[in-house]
């Protein structure tokens, strides 16, 4: 036998072993958690901030580019903080988060480019066409927002 090797004496006995692994599920579901929050948190801000942006698009004419430019820069820039606020402290997630997030994402993505798209070359200074499109873009991050929330609290 090995030196390296344990003897029954190192060998922690059956409850020994039970609380062990009671304390790493209760920290990895403790991580978990902690990841989704952070997530949830950053989804409920992307809904929000592009909420407001498309929003507030609706007041404005192609031509007002200057205002137009200031609403961008200001959504870039919520968006940074809420990316270094939030994302960066993720640093475990739940089984499924990357397609549950991943769906979010891109289903903002999808319907934020084509509100987006529309308004400016159809519907400029329309400020009902933009409404709609703000809650139509705010329904995907805060699906995957609640969603995540559900999924790791049960």
């Amino acid at each position: 036998m090995s030196t390296n090797e344990p003897t029954g004496a190192d060998l922690p006995d059956r409850a020994d072993a039970a609380a062990f692994v009671r304390e790493a599920e209760s920290a990895v579901r403790r991580v978990a958690v902690e990841g989704s929050a952070s997530a949830s948190a950053w989804l409920t801000g992307l809904a929000a901030a592009s909420a407001m942006y498309l929003f507030a698009l609706g007041w404005y004419d192609r031509s007002d580019e200057g205002p137009i430019l200031a609403l961008s820069i200001a959504f870039g820039a919520v968006l940074g903080v809420l990316s270094v606020v939030h994302l960066r402290r993720m640093r475990a997630a739940s089984l499924g988060f990357s397609r549950r997030f991943g769906l979010a994402v891109g289903g903002w993505g999808a319907v934020f480019g084509v509100s987006l798209t529309l308004g400016l070359l159809l519907f400029p200074a329309v400020p009902a066409y933009f409404a709609v499109a703000a809650i139509a873009t705010a329904t995907p991050p805060l699906w995957g927002s609640l969603r995540e929330l559900v999924v790791v609290r049960g």
